[in-house]
């Protein structure tokens, strides 16, 4: 046996030697009990919950065939901006006139931007994936600060 092999048998022996000590340590039904209804334990929830939404989320945005609600029609209203048209009641896109505030029309203004013109819908989904992951973080973070546990969510 070469003698890089063996050390790097002993650092895999090491490792699952290692994970396996952890695994006891901590998958126990008391671990368990703390990591839903102990506030101290929030950030081990929060960080499996937000790792479980990152992969989720890529998963949904790259097997799931994309289903067109308004992203068509939301380009259309904004391209009318983009044309110079600021009278709301020439905005239109296939589902009807604009009924959104300017902020929308400047946030999907961004979107229509980095998007190609509305043509990368892929894009488009992970920035909105991105907003709602920070979302959540968010929000674990308020969980933090007010000393309550995930399960409220």
């Amino acid at each position: 046996m070469a003698p890089g092999e063996r050390s790097q048998k002993r650092k895999s022996q090491s490792f699952m030697a290692r994970a396996s000590q952890i695994w006891q340590k901590y998958a126990t039904k008391d671990m368990l009990v703390n990591l839903i209804f102990n506030p101290k334990y929030l950030w081990v929830s929060a960080l499996l919950f937000i790792v479980a939404e990152i992969i989720v989320n890529i998963y949904i945005i790259q097997k799931i065939k994309y289903t067109e609600i308004d992203w068509i029609a939301y380009m259309q209203e904004v391209e009318g901006v983009v044309n110079g048209t600021w009278d709301y009641t020439k905005l239109r896109g296939d589902t009807g006139p604009l009924v959104y505030p300017a902020g929308f029309v400047y946030f999907f203004l961004g979107l229509y931007k980095i998007t190609s013109n509305g043509a990368n819908v892929r894009l488009a989904q992970y920035i909105f994936a991105a907003f709602y992951i920070i979302t959540l973080v968010l929000v674990f973070r308020i969980f933090h600060k007010s000393r309550k546990v995930c399960y409220v969510l």
